[in-house]
């Protein structure tokens, strides 16, 4: 399941390799973590976050977001993930591109996997946990706004958690949207894919919304959204990018990742705050809603979620990794 890093080393570098280092690449990455049991293990951390198990600094994003640093420690077990990478929107292929690696403090071992894949996956199930608490249990249609690296696990996500009949994917290009679709189609047969161009008619009829885009302007507006329906937002991480209004935002049941980090980076929350049409007491994060389990579903109130992305998701990819490993050698 797994392989040794392997590089050229000189005699001398030799000496000092350590044999307790392992990379998985995509494949393997994607063979040992399976997406529904990814989404209970960003499920249980988020909870864990909302108790304190977690050592969370605000991530660095030096050269105004063009990278990102994201450490986070699991106090109780002593262990350490951190992702680093380089985020380029504007036509690097992918756009994301890094490194997230795991440490124990208990032992020598050392797990890499690659930052995009890993992004791609863990914020797939974050939006996976946020589904499954917020949009109503018979929801049937989902809409995908965005084509790019983060939509096919938006899809896998929400299918692992509904009973999707109908997604439709929405991209400026149509040709992207058919792409994104040809990648994920054959993993869900009986559902029916479509490939659109028009976020404010793609969102007319979804029951569930997610939009993994960069865009700095509102994609649509509350007002084109099916009443009770759900949205999550995860593609805009700085405060120049938003999704939707800042004002539709606050009108919704609004569910964030992290206070500290919508409050400093997530447009959308940045800009109803500063407005006043939202206060900052008035943020619930994904966490307490899971521990205190009082959330109602309105049949006519929209939800969101909205995410800038959590250390703990990166964390909970590499427990579920580092557990299929430890199964694997018990075996």
């Amino acid at each position: 399941m797994h392989r040794t890093y392997e590089h050229s080393l000189t005699s001398e570098e030799k000496n000092v390799e350590s044999p307790n280092t392992t990379w998985f690449d995509n494949q393997q990455l994607r063979a040992s973590v399976d997406m529904r049991t990814l989404i209970a293990e960003v499920r249980d951390a988020l909870v864990g976050l909302h108790k304190g198990d977690f050592e969370i600094p605000l991530r660095l994003a030096p050269g105004d977001g063009r990278f990102l640093v994201m450490p986070v420690r699991h106090i109780g077990s002593e262990t350490l993930a951190v992702k680093s990478l380089s985020a380029n929107f504007t036509g690097r292929r992918p756009a994301l591109s890094g490194t997230l690696t795991w440490e124990e403090w208990h032992t020598e071992r050392h797990v890499g996997v690659d930052a995009a894949e890993a992004t791609a996956m863990r914020t797939g199930a974050i939006s996976g946990v946020a589904t499954d608490l917020l949009a109503f249990p018979g929801a049937r249609n989902l809409t995908v706004i965005g084509a790019g690296g983060q939509a096919p696990d938006q899809i896998r996500a929400v299918l692992a958690v509904r009973d999707i009949t109908s997604v439709t994917v929405t991209s400026l290009k149509r040709d992207s949207a058919l792409a994104c679709i040809y990648r994920v189609e054959k993993e869900f047969h009986g559902v029916r894919f479509t490939a659109t161009t028009d976020p404010r008619d793609a969102v007319a009829e979804a029951d569930i919304i997610c939009c993994a885009t960069p865009s700095t302007a509102p994609l649509f507006s509350l007002d084109d959204l099916k009443p009770g329906s759900h949205v999550n937002l995860i593609g805009s991480y700085r405060p120049e990018m938003r999704e939707m209004s800042g004002d539709d935002v606050a009108q919704a049941s609004l569910f964030v990742d992290d206070i500290q980090a919508v409050t400093t980076e997530a447009g959308e929350v940045i800009e109803a705050l500063e407005s006043g049409v939202l206060d900052r007491c008035e943020l619930r994060t994904l966490g307490s809603a899971l521990t205190e389990g009082n959330v109602a579903h309105e049949p006519e109130q929209v939800s969101i979620f909205k995410s800038v992305g959590v250390a703990v998701q990166d964390w909970a990819l590499m427990r579920t990794l580092v557990d299929t490993m430890d199964t694997g050698a018990r075996n």
